[in-house]
Protein backbone atom coordinates (compact mmCIF):
# COMPACT_ATOMS: atom_id res chain seq x y z
CA UNK A 1 0.00 0.00 0.00
CA UNK A 2 2.87 2.33 0.90
CA UNK A 3 5.72 1.00 -0.36
CA UNK A 4 8.26 3.77 0.50
CA UNK A 5 8.58 7.06 1.68
CA UNK A 6 8.23 8.79 -1.96
CA UNK A 7 5.36 6.66 -1.87
CA UNK A 8 3.28 7.51 0.61
CA UNK A 9 4.02 11.14 -0.14
CA UNK A 10 2.26 10.55 -3.03
CA UNK A 11 -0.32 9.25 -0.97
CA UNK A 12 -0.80 12.76 1.07
CA UNK A 13 1.33 10.98 4.17
CA UNK A 14 3.08 13.57 6.40
CA UNK A 15 6.48 12.22 5.99
CA UNK A 16 8.71 15.07 7.32
CA UNK A 17 10.49 13.60 10.63
CA UNK A 18 8.80 15.27 13.71
CA UNK A 19 10.24 14.75 16.92
CA UNK A 20 10.29 14.62 20.84
CA UNK A 21 10.38 17.70 23.62
CA UNK A 22 12.05 16.64 26.37
CA UNK A 23 9.71 18.09 28.88
CA UNK A 24 6.15 16.42 27.49
CA UNK A 25 5.25 13.50 29.35
CA UNK A 26 4.19 10.84 28.06
CA UNK A 27 2.64 7.23 27.73
CA UNK A 28 5.17 3.92 27.17
CA UNK A 29 4.91 3.04 23.28
CA UNK A 30 2.39 0.81 22.49
CA UNK A 31 3.52 -2.19 21.25
CA UNK A 32 1.70 -5.50 19.27
CA UNK A 33 3.16 -8.38 17.40
CA UNK A 34 5.34 -6.94 14.99
CA UNK A 35 4.38 -6.77 11.44
CA UNK A 36 1.15 -6.78 11.63
CA UNK A 37 -1.78 -4.45 9.52
CA UNK A 38 -4.77 -3.82 11.93
CA UNK A 39 -7.75 -4.04 9.97
CA UNK A 40 -10.74 -1.68 11.28
CA UNK A 41 -13.36 -3.73 13.03
CA UNK A 42 -16.65 -4.37 10.40
CA UNK A 43 -19.98 -5.31 12.51
CA UNK A 44 -22.99 -6.68 10.90
CA UNK A 45 -24.91 -3.87 12.73
CA UNK A 46 -22.71 -1.45 10.93
CA UNK A 47 -24.98 -0.54 8.18
CA UNK A 48 -27.80 -0.26 9.83
CA UNK A 49 -26.62 2.20 12.93
CA UNK A 50 -24.92 4.26 10.27
CA UNK A 51 -27.43 6.52 9.73
CA UNK A 52 -27.88 6.65 13.44
CA UNK A 53 -24.63 7.27 14.79
CA UNK A 54 -24.31 10.31 12.24
CA UNK A 55 -23.56 13.82 13.86
CA UNK A 56 -24.90 16.71 12.53
CA UNK A 57 -24.69 20.27 12.98
CA UNK A 58 -26.79 21.70 15.31
CA UNK A 59 -28.05 25.69 15.12
CA UNK A 60 -25.36 26.32 18.08
CA UNK A 61 -22.58 24.21 16.30
CA UNK A 62 -19.66 26.23 15.88
CA UNK A 63 -17.46 26.82 12.33
CA UNK A 64 -15.19 24.33 11.52
CA UNK A 65 -11.76 25.43 10.51
CA UNK A 66 -9.27 22.44 9.20
CA UNK A 67 -5.56 22.93 9.73
CA UNK A 68 -3.42 20.72 7.43
CA UNK A 69 -0.59 18.86 8.02
CA UNK A 70 2.90 18.66 7.01
CA UNK A 71 3.29 18.53 3.32
CA UNK A 72 -0.02 18.34 2.84
CA UNK A 73 -2.11 20.94 0.40
CA UNK A 74 -5.39 22.65 1.37
CA UNK A 75 -7.01 20.46 -1.79
CA UNK A 76 -5.83 17.54 -0.02
CA UNK A 77 -8.92 17.88 2.43
CA UNK A 78 -11.14 19.40 -0.39
CA UNK A 79 -10.66 17.27 -3.25
CA UNK A 80 -8.80 14.59 -2.14
CA UNK A 81 -6.68 12.38 -4.76
CA UNK A 82 -9.05 14.51 -7.27
CA UNK A 83 -12.49 13.84 -5.65
CA UNK A 84 -14.49 16.28 -3.82
CA UNK A 85 -17.35 13.93 -3.17
CA UNK A 86 -14.90 11.81 -0.41
CA UNK A 87 -13.31 14.70 1.20
CA UNK A 88 -12.95 15.68 4.45
CA UNK A 89 -14.56 19.10 3.86
CA UNK A 90 -17.53 17.08 1.93
CA UNK A 91 -18.31 14.72 5.07
CA UNK A 92 -18.22 17.56 7.56
CA UNK A 93 -19.93 20.00 4.64
CA UNK A 94 -22.56 16.75 4.25
CA UNK A 95 -23.07 16.88 7.89
CA UNK A 96 -24.19 20.32 8.06
CA UNK A 97 -21.05 22.09 9.19
CA UNK A 98 -20.05 25.11 7.63
CA UNK A 99 -16.05 24.62 6.84
CA UNK A 100 -12.85 26.59 6.18
CA UNK A 101 -9.53 25.55 5.27
CA UNK A 102 -6.42 27.01 5.92
CA UNK A 103 -4.90 27.95 3.19
CA UNK A 104 -1.87 25.88 1.82
CA UNK A 105 0.36 24.81 -0.93
CA UNK A 106 3.30 21.61 -0.62
CA UNK A 107 5.80 24.28 -1.45
CA UNK A 108 4.85 26.79 1.49
CA UNK A 109 6.31 24.37 3.73
CA UNK A 110 9.94 23.97 2.40
CA UNK A 111 10.02 27.81 1.40
CA UNK A 112 9.45 28.18 4.88
CA UNK A 113 12.10 25.77 6.03
CA UNK A 114 14.88 27.43 3.62
CA UNK A 115 14.17 30.96 4.64
CA UNK A 116 14.74 29.78 8.55
CA UNK A 117 18.00 28.29 7.54
CA UNK A 118 19.05 32.65 7.32
CA UNK A 119 18.01 32.28 11.41
CA UNK A 120 20.01 32.36 14.45
CA UNK A 121 17.44 29.90 16.15
CA UNK A 122 17.87 27.30 13.39
CA UNK A 123 21.30 26.79 13.77
CA UNK A 124 20.99 26.53 17.96
CA UNK A 125 18.14 24.11 17.47
CA UNK A 126 16.42 26.90 19.35
CA UNK A 127 13.14 27.89 16.84
CA UNK A 128 9.79 29.40 17.87
CA UNK A 129 7.62 28.75 15.80
CA UNK A 130 8.03 32.26 13.72
CA UNK A 131 11.26 31.17 12.05
CA UNK A 132 9.67 27.75 10.20
CA UNK A 133 6.18 27.96 10.51
CA UNK A 134 4.84 32.00 10.84
CA UNK A 135 3.35 31.92 7.65
CA UNK A 136 1.17 29.15 8.68
CA UNK A 137 -0.27 30.66 11.64
CA UNK A 138 -0.49 33.67 9.51
CA UNK A 139 -2.93 31.35 7.28
CA UNK A 140 -5.00 29.46 9.79
CA UNK A 141 -5.61 33.00 11.77
CA UNK A 142 -7.06 34.03 8.02
CA UNK A 143 -9.23 31.04 7.65
CA UNK A 144 -10.33 31.69 11.48
CA UNK A 145 -11.29 35.19 10.04
CA UNK A 146 -13.22 33.99 7.37
CA UNK A 147 -15.02 31.62 9.01
CA UNK A 148 -16.41 33.86 11.58
CA UNK A 149 -17.22 36.44 8.96
CA UNK A 150 -19.13 33.63 6.71
CA UNK A 151 -20.85 33.08 9.97
CA UNK A 152 -21.42 35.94 11.49
CA UNK A 153 -23.76 34.24 14.57
CA UNK A 154 -20.41 32.53 15.88
CA UNK A 155 -18.31 34.08 18.25
CA UNK A 156 -15.59 30.71 18.30
CA UNK A 157 -14.16 28.16 15.86
CA UNK A 158 -13.28 24.38 16.38
CA UNK A 159 -10.19 23.65 14.91
CA UNK A 160 -9.66 20.02 13.02
CA UNK A 161 -5.90 19.79 13.11
CA UNK A 162 -4.19 17.29 11.12
CA UNK A 163 -1.05 15.58 11.99
CA UNK A 164 1.74 18.84 12.55
CA UNK A 165 -1.17 21.06 12.05
CA UNK A 166 -2.14 19.59 15.70
CA UNK A 167 1.28 21.36 17.39
CA UNK A 168 0.85 24.55 15.38
CA UNK A 169 -2.44 24.58 16.39
CA UNK A 170 -1.80 25.12 19.57
CA UNK A 171 1.07 27.53 19.19
CA UNK A 172 -1.60 29.50 17.39
CA UNK A 173 -4.08 29.09 20.49
CA UNK A 174 -1.17 30.31 22.73
CA UNK A 175 -1.02 34.04 20.94
CA UNK A 176 1.87 32.71 18.94
CA UNK A 177 0.85 34.78 15.97
CA UNK A 178 1.94 37.98 17.99
CA UNK A 179 5.59 36.83 17.42
CA UNK A 180 4.65 37.06 13.96
CA UNK A 181 3.14 40.25 13.96
CA UNK A 182 4.05 42.13 16.83
CA UNK A 183 7.53 43.67 16.95
CA UNK A 184 9.58 42.77 20.01
CA UNK A 185 6.40 40.54 21.51
CA UNK A 186 7.40 38.81 24.24
CA UNK A 187 8.29 34.79 23.81
CA UNK A 188 6.60 33.20 26.59
CA UNK A 189 3.11 32.11 28.03
CA UNK A 190 2.94 34.66 30.05
CA UNK A 191 3.58 37.65 27.30
CA UNK A 192 1.30 36.17 24.94
CA UNK A 193 -2.21 36.86 24.61
CA UNK A 194 -4.43 33.51 24.23
CA UNK A 195 -6.71 33.39 21.02
CA UNK A 196 -10.50 33.53 22.76
CA UNK A 197 -11.66 32.54 19.47
CA UNK A 198 -10.83 29.35 19.25
CA UNK A 199 -12.98 26.71 21.52
CA UNK A 200 -11.93 23.26 20.95
CA UNK A 201 -9.01 20.93 19.04
CA UNK A 202 -9.29 18.19 17.51
CA UNK A 203 -6.02 16.51 16.46
CA UNK A 204 -5.71 13.89 13.92
CA UNK A 205 -2.74 11.70 13.81
CA UNK A 206 -0.79 14.60 15.85
CA UNK A 207 2.76 13.34 17.34
CA UNK A 208 2.53 15.53 20.34
CA UNK A 209 6.11 14.45 21.97
CA UNK A 210 8.89 14.05 19.43
CA UNK A 211 12.35 12.52 20.02
CA UNK A 212 14.99 15.03 21.39
CA UNK A 213 17.61 14.25 19.70
CA UNK A 214 17.85 15.43 16.41
CA UNK A 215 15.21 17.89 15.75
CA UNK A 216 13.86 18.64 12.60
CA UNK A 217 11.49 21.59 13.73
CA UNK A 218 14.77 23.11 15.13
CA UNK A 219 13.56 23.17 18.35
CA UNK A 220 9.68 24.73 17.03
CA UNK A 221 7.97 21.54 18.59
CA UNK A 222 9.32 21.46 21.74
CA UNK A 223 9.50 25.28 22.30
CA UNK A 224 5.57 24.90 22.10
CA UNK A 225 5.60 21.93 24.76
CA UNK A 226 7.73 24.37 26.94
CA UNK A 227 5.53 27.01 27.05
CA UNK A 228 2.13 25.76 26.41
CA UNK A 229 2.40 21.82 27.92
CA UNK A 230 -0.85 19.89 27.92
CA UNK A 231 -4.17 21.38 27.95
CA UNK A 232 -2.60 24.47 28.95
CA UNK A 233 -6.48 26.38 28.41
CA UNK A 234 -8.69 23.64 29.76
CA UNK A 235 -9.50 25.77 32.62
CA UNK A 236 -10.03 29.04 30.14
CA UNK A 237 -12.78 26.33 28.39
CA UNK A 238 -10.47 25.46 25.50
CA UNK A 239 -11.72 21.48 24.66
CA UNK A 240 -8.65 19.21 23.71
CA UNK A 241 -8.96 15.99 21.60
CA UNK A 242 -6.39 13.88 20.57
CA UNK A 243 -7.02 11.07 18.02
CA UNK A 244 -5.13 8.63 17.01
CA UNK A 245 -5.12 5.73 14.24
CA UNK A 246 -3.54 1.73 15.62
CA UNK A 247 -3.24 0.60 12.23
CA UNK A 248 0.21 -0.51 11.40
CA UNK A 249 2.38 -2.18 13.86
CA UNK A 250 6.20 -1.78 12.93
CA UNK A 251 8.61 -4.35 12.13
CA UNK A 252 12.07 -3.70 11.15
CA UNK A 253 12.87 -6.81 9.90
CA UNK A 254 9.65 -6.83 7.43
CA UNK A 255 10.40 -6.68 3.41
CA UNK A 256 12.14 -3.64 2.44
CA UNK A 257 9.44 -1.45 1.19
CA UNK A 258 6.85 -2.84 3.03
CA UNK A 259 4.79 -0.84 4.94
CA UNK A 260 5.25 -2.44 8.59
CA UNK A 261 8.81 -1.63 7.11
CA UNK A 262 8.34 1.56 6.71
CA UNK A 263 5.76 2.20 9.52
CA UNK A 264 8.41 1.14 12.23
CA UNK A 265 11.37 3.77 10.72
CA UNK A 266 8.55 6.41 10.64
CA UNK A 267 7.95 5.46 14.18
CA UNK A 268 11.41 5.40 15.50
CA UNK A 269 11.97 9.16 13.87
CA UNK A 270 9.28 10.62 15.74
CA UNK A 271 9.13 8.56 18.98
CA UNK A 272 12.88 7.13 18.89
CA UNK A 273 13.89 3.97 19.41
CA UNK A 274 14.01 1.34 16.70
CA UNK A 275 10.14 1.51 15.78
CA UNK A 276 9.78 -2.58 15.98
CA UNK A 277 6.88 -3.87 17.55
CA UNK A 278 5.55 0.11 18.17
CA UNK A 279 1.43 0.83 16.94
CA UNK A 280 0.51 3.80 15.33
CA UNK A 281 -0.94 5.17 12.09
CA UNK A 282 1.59 4.02 9.59
CA UNK A 283 3.29 7.49 10.59
CA UNK A 284 2.79 8.46 13.91
CA UNK A 285 3.28 6.14 16.80
CA UNK A 286 0.06 6.06 19.20
CA UNK A 287 2.27 6.80 22.10
CA UNK A 288 3.34 10.63 20.31
CA UNK A 289 -0.32 11.11 18.98
CA UNK A 290 -2.01 10.58 22.92
CA UNK A 291 0.49 12.23 25.28
CA UNK A 292 -0.82 15.47 25.57
CA UNK A 293 -1.63 15.16 28.89
CA UNK A 294 -5.31 16.04 30.10
CA UNK A 295 -6.66 15.83 26.75
CA UNK A 296 -9.41 13.42 25.74
CA UNK A 297 -8.16 10.67 24.13
CA UNK A 298 -9.71 8.67 20.74
CA UNK A 299 -8.00 5.48 19.56
CA UNK A 300 -9.62 4.05 16.73
CA UNK A 301 -9.02 0.40 14.78
CA UNK A 302 -7.76 0.67 11.62
CA UNK A 303 -7.58 4.02 10.69
CA UNK A 304 -4.24 5.29 9.21
CA UNK A 305 -2.79 8.61 9.14
CA UNK A 306 -3.72 10.15 5.43
CA UNK A 307 -5.88 9.14 2.55
CA UNK A 308 -4.45 6.89 0.27
CA UNK A 309 -4.57 6.24 -4.05
CA UNK A 310 -5.24 2.58 -2.49
CA UNK A 311 -8.76 1.90 -1.44
CA UNK A 312 -9.48 4.76 1.38
CA UNK A 313 -12.23 5.74 -0.52
CA UNK A 314 -13.15 2.93 -3.01
CA UNK A 315 -13.01 0.77 -0.58
CA UNK A 316 -13.57 2.58 2.72
CA UNK A 317 -13.77 -0.01 5.27
CA UNK A 318 -10.30 -1.26 4.28
CA UNK A 319 -8.31 1.77 4.30
CA UNK A 320 -10.12 4.34 6.45
CA UNK A 321 -7.78 7.50 7.13
CA UNK A 322 -8.79 9.72 10.12
CA UNK A 323 -10.91 12.37 7.47
CA UNK A 324 -13.00 8.91 5.73
CA UNK A 325 -16.72 9.54 5.62
CA UNK A 326 -17.48 6.60 8.04
CA UNK A 327 -14.90 7.64 10.65
CA UNK A 328 -15.38 11.17 11.17
CA UNK A 329 -18.35 10.52 13.56
CA UNK A 330 -16.10 8.80 15.70
CA UNK A 331 -14.49 12.14 16.73
CA UNK A 332 -16.51 14.85 15.34
CA UNK A 333 -19.46 13.47 18.46
CA UNK A 334 -16.42 14.83 21.32
CA UNK A 335 -17.02 18.36 19.66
Amino acid sequence: MFASSSTAARAGLSTTPLRRPTRARAPGPTRAASGSVIPRPVSSDDAASSSSSRVLATPSSRPIVIAPGFGNDSLDYEHALGRSDASLVQSLTSRGFAVHVARVERKDWFIGILKSILTKGFWLNACTTTESYGWYLSRLDEAVNQALEANPDAREVDIVAHSAGGWLARAYIGGALALVTTPNAECSAAGLSRETRVRSLISLGTPHIQDAKADPTRGASKWVNDTWPGTYFASDGVKYVCVAGRAVVGDVASEKGSITRYASGSYAVVAGGDGNGVCGDAVVPNSAALALEGAENVLLDGVWHSMSTVGTFDAASSYPWYGSDDIVDSWLAKL
